[in-house]
């Protein structure tokens, strides 16, 4: 019996051990961001927590960050993202982008770039998708760490930015419409009167 109750305790343990584990990872950040903008210059929006200031990751490890945009019809998009982190502080300012799309195309992530030495030495991370056809809303998933790897459930603040610019397809104007309509009609009657001759 005193086996069996020692199994049970220590299955109860490990599950909720597992459990804190898995819920201290990292915190996912689910937002939906308005467009702002005309339909003649384009709309754009920053990316941001709920909380709109920047998206913000407190608790180290892998996270997926998933933002949804409203938009009807037909559009071209540039999406963009950054980070920056101190090298002394990779521990706690540190994002790593694995990979990142739109409506499931997927953006170029650039390797990690490092700039300036010893205690002045400052990391960059980066990805982008520019000039891409895209239809009705659209929905960025952002997948990578925070923190150092390894490091999963760690208090940190490390955050990136990123943005968003969409140019609605051109839809032609009723006086387009008309225009054609006319031009259709003229070519109609010139090949009516050429067949008649």
């Amino acid at each position: 019996m005193t086996t069996a109750s020692s199994i049970k305790k220590l299955t109860l343990l490990a599950a909720l051990t597992f459990g804190a584990w898995t819920s201290a990872q990292a915190m996912n950040v689910v937002n939906t961001i308005g467009l702002t903008g005309s339909s003649i210059t384009g709309y754009s929006a920053g990316l941001s927590d709920p909380t709109g200031t920047e998206v913000n990751h407190t608790v180290s490890g892998a996270f997926t960050d998933t933002f949804t945009f409203s938009f009807t019809g037909g559009s071209t998009i540039d999406v963009w993202l950054n980070t920056v982190a101190e090298s002394s502080k990779l521990a706690t300012q540190q994002i790593v982008f694995t990979s990142a799309t739109i409506n499931g195309q997927a953006l170029s992530i650039d390797p990690i770039q490092t700039s300036g030495s010893g205690k002045n030495m400052t990391q960059y991370g980066s990805a982008g998708l520019f000039e891409v056809p895209a239809d009705g809303n659209l929905v960025l998933v952002i997948n990578g760490y925070a923190g150092l790897m390894g490091s999963e459930g760690s208090p940190i603040s490390a955050s990136y930015s990123g943005g968003i610019n969409v140019m609605p397809s051109a839809v032609p104007e009723p006086e387009s419409y008309a225009l054609l309509l006319a031009g259709l009609g003229a070519i109609g009657f010139i090949a009516r009167r050429r067949a008649v001759r």
